[in-house]
């Protein structure tokens, strides 16, 4: 038996942590067990991917919250979209608990040539996607159990769970209840500020006569579908997806150089339309590489995130030219100010912009 902890400060272990022993565990077995109460549509989203660059793999997941709680419209198309690759490829199956709220969290890794491994403990199935930056994750305690009786036990708990307390996806997903999505993409994060109107007011009320709108451009591996890229290879040859939240604009020539100000190779801070503060960043060529500082999804989430929100993307879809038409907008504006403000990690005066994705039927 062996603990898995979070590593957060101040309460620093030395405890291996779930993540990375998760995915040690993912990259070395071949069928895999998971029992959760809760799927996040990123984590639902990054599993797929997950099976899809390291083959063969057989996944059966079972939700034990779905049917009580209901899911959001990103869950749901997220768990579409993996039901219908598991299903096409016999990769194994997706189910929901029906017959009571299942809160557990179980996981099970087999290879058939040596006895099971389990994890036990706190961590949902988002506990699975690497996150950067001072994300909202919270400190999470698990135990990793191989080759104990307790190791029977949780074998066919699973068993029981899946086969008689459980209802494929298919057959049950018409009576889940899917809630429009709400936009908590970017609450309660530590490198994220949500801003009060007031101080939103403010902060626009020093806008200087300069803007300059930035194309979102339909790239299939990069850009907003960097997702769809290449996955990172480590050295045991084991392929990590990338986010789908993972975003970085790649700014044309022709707006570095003809936008007056353009900020180029530096930090600056951004004020956005719905009221959000956090850290933006340029670096390459002229400034090309456009995104949010430290992790690359605050700025997907905000983008994304909106455009799921309203419906004009469905959570695991490639974004296209007629996305951004259902959306209404295929671009960012950028708004310079007169302020500064002072990065409290760096001892430096960044410049503050203001950026809006606002569609036009919210735009007064």
């Amino acid at each position: 038996m062996k603990l898995l902890s979070s590593n957060f400060s101040p309460l620093k272990t030395t405890e291996s942590n779930f993540l990375s022993r998760w995915e040690q565990l993912f990259a070395s077995n071949s069928e895999i067990r998971i029992a959760v109460g809760y799927a996040s549509n990123d984590s639902i989203l990054h599993l797929k991917k997950l099976l899809e660059l390291n083959k063969p793999k057989k996944l059966d997941l079972c939700l034990g919250m779905a049917y009580f709680d209901g899911i959001s419209r990103t869950q749901f198309e997220a768990l579409d979209a993996l039901n219908s690759q598991l299903s096409a490829d016999n990769l194994g199956s997706l189910s929901v608990v029906r017959t009571f709220p299942f809160h557990g969290k179980i996981y099970e890794f087999n290879s058939k040539t040596k006895d099971p491994v389990y994890i036990l403990g706190s961590s949902n199935l988002s506990n699975i996607v690497p996150i950067k930056g001072l994300g909202n994750r919270n400190f999470e305690v698990d135990v990793e159990i191989n080759g104990e009786s307790l190791s029977e036990q949780l074998n066919k708990l699973l068993n029981v769970l899946i086969k008689d307390c459980s209802v494929l996806y298919e057959d049950i997903k018409s009576q889940i209840r899917v809630y429009e999505n709400p936009n908590p993409l970017l609450d309660g994060r530590m490198d994220v500020t949500k801003v009060g109107i007031e101080d939103l007011l403010e902060k626009q009320a020093h806008r200087k006569n300069n803007s300059f709108e930035i194309p979102l451009k339909e790239a299939p591996k990069s850009n907003l579908n960097a997702f769809f890229g290449e996955g990172r290879v480590d050295q045991q040859g084991f392929i990590k997806p990338r986010h789908w939240y993972e975003v970085e604009i790649i700014v044309d020539q022709a707006v570095q150089r003809s936008a007056r100000n353009y900020p180029v190779n530096v930090d600056f801070v951004v004020y956005t339309d719905d009221g959000y503060r956090f850290l933006m960043k340029t670096s390459g060529d002229y400034g090309k590489n456009l995104r949010s500082k430290d992790d690359l999804t605050i700025l997907g989430r905000w983008i994304k995130g909106r455009m799921e929100i309203s419906g004009a993307l469905s959570s695991g879809e490639i974004v296209k030219i007629s996305n951004f038409e259902k959306y209404g907008r295929s671009s960012i504006s950028f708004i310079e100010t007169s302020l500064q403000e002072l990065d409290l990690e760096t001892g430096e005066n960044l410049s503050v912009w203001l950026m809006d994705f606002r569609a036009p039927d919210l735009v007064k």
